[in-house]
């Protein structure tokens, strides 16, 4: 499916990955640069437990190494699982990766991974727009998302495309790592 070049120059196209694409998906870099995290304090009472967030600033830009993916990827794509890249000038600009579940009809986007030159220019809102399209084809209720406290730039992507915060999970990538989930109805764009 093309997808208007907006800033970009050429074409880019949303397209199921081939084998080949896959070794390409595996060398983009993942990492993601932010200037905000958010802390939380945790309260445990007696009869109350209370979570505070708050976006806290850095005193200078941080880049962090995103998830690895490697070999999952292939087990992912010959199990079927809803798969796109974004194909720029003969590269690969990005891709996203959903797994299904059809008994409870949700979706969770795994992967989602933007090359750092074309960041900031719709290629991620394209590839998520297209798994949201395989999501109502597939009549999935919800999709959801994992992401890291200190992935801002993330955060903010998916809560501008109507992804609400539904959850978090502490010590889950390893010591003080928090991780918000973040889930969206499968409803009109």
């Amino acid at each position: 499916m093309p997808v208007p070049p907006d800033r970009l120059s050429g074409r880019v196209y949303i397209r199921r990955p081939t084998l080949h694409d896959l070794n390409e998906c595996v060398r983009l870099d993942p990492s993601y640069t932010t200037q905000r995290v958010w802390q939380m304090q945790l309260s445990v009472e007696a009869n109350a437990i209370h979570a505070h967030f708050q976006l806290a600033p850095l005193p200078r830009p941080l880049t962090l190494p995103g998830p690895a993916f490697s070999d999952h990827l292939l087990a992912c794509w010959q199990r079927g699982d809803c798969m796109y890249i974004a194909r720029l000038n003969n590269g690969i600009a990005g891709f996203i990766h959903m797994a299904p579940d059809p008994t409870t009809r949700t979706g969770r986007i795994e992967h989602h991974v933007v090359a750092p030159p074309y960041r900031r220019q719709g290629i991620g809102t394209a590839l998520l727009r297209r798994v949201w399209e395989w999501a109502q084809e597939h009549n999935l209720h919800s999709l959801s998302v994992a992401v890291n406290h200190k992935n801002h730039p993330a955060l903010s992507f998916y809560t501008a495309h109507g992804f609400v915060f539904s959850g978090f999970q502490e010590y889950f990538y390893g010591d003080r790592e928090i991780v918000f989930y973040f889930a969206r109805k499968v409803s009109n764009w």
